[in-house]
């Protein structure tokens, strides 16, 4: 039942901090979505991090060279990132940034750890599950399934939020295959990189420099979720998945439900519903029980 080994202590702390950046990326990404679109934010968002990966890779000399056989992942890798940011942005915009920051970070492991399965062969036992099982009805009882229709469904931001934890859990997949090719560094740089420039064929030309008129508290925010959240949070969360796994690095994303939770809270004075904390906390518990070591 040990979860943490001496040997990888600094990472671990590394992680958690990550992850209550994550935390707070939520309500500020709702606050940077009440300025422009989301095709336009998350052009800027990737520019950012790409800019604070690429420090960290001339500070500690890391090659910028990307290897073929990493390309293919990196690539579909990139689509999947776009798809999650845009869900991620619109989700906050029109929808509860706490209850995004519950239904991502708690889905997300649970879908991982269903692709795992497939894609590396691995044999689920009755203790995955049961977590599985577990994971579902919080899942269920977050997003209120017993009173939305599907339109509710959109209009709630609920939707958006469900696609952005099965985006998530395919780049996550993808970063744990190019585990053995790839710095970790270099696989988020380019990924990034990638992402900015097919991002910008969704993002309406005309309205880019439009942010540059925004005032201080749109780009402390913007800072938060691009140079914060994926510039450090996210590197860290590869560094971690190619050293430990999917499995592994995925459970740590439990911490974030509840920064997300404390901070909108505090900064959007939103109301914390009943279905939020059961579905989460059941959620929670069945990302700690598959990650749980026998």
């Amino acid at each position: 039942m040990k979860l943490i080994n001496n040997n990888n202590i600094k990472i671990y702390v590394l992680m958690v901090f990550a992850m209550l950046i994550w935390g707070a990326s939520w309500p500020s990404g709702k606050i940077v979505g009440q300025y422009n679109s989301p095709n336009v934010i998350m052009v800027w968002r990737f520019i950012l991090a790409s800019l604070t990966i690429a420090l960290f890779m001339l500070l500690f000399k890391i090659n910028f060279k990307i290897l073929k056989s990493s390309l293919t992942n990196i690539i579909f890798a990139s689509i999947c990132l776009i798809a999650y940011n845009y869900n991620y942005l619109k989700g906050t915009q029109i929808g509860m940034a706490s209850l995004g920051g519950v239904i991502v970070p708690t889905l997300s492991p649970i879908i991982t750890y269903l692709i795992t399965i497939k894609v590396f062969n691995q044999i689920i036992n009755k203790k995955d599950l049961f977590g599985i099982s577990m994971g579902i009805l919080g899942g269920i009882i977050l997003i209120r399934i017993w009173e939305i229709n599907v339109l509710e469904l959109i209009s709630s931001g609920n939707i958006y939020f469900i696609l952005a934890a099965i985006s998530w859990s395919i780049v996550t997949v993808f970063s744990q295959k190019s585990s053995k090719d790839i710095h970790p560094l270099n696989f988020s740089f380019w990924l990034y990189v990638l992402a900015f420039f097919f991002s910008l064929i969704f993002a309406p030309f005309d309205l880019l420099f439009n942010v540059l008129d925004n005032d201080i508290t749109f780009w402390v925010h913007l800072l938060i979720i691009s140079v914060g959240a994926i510039g450090f949070g996210t590197t860290i969360f590869f560094i971690t998945t190619m050293r430990l796994g999917s499995k592994k690095s995925t459970s740590f994303m439990y911490l974030v439900p509840t920064s997300a939770i404390g901070l909108s809270v505090i900064l959007l004075n939103e109301n914390l519903a009943w279905s939020t904390i059961l579905g989460g906390a059941l959620a929670v518990s069945a990302v700690y029980l598959i990650n749980r070591e026998k």
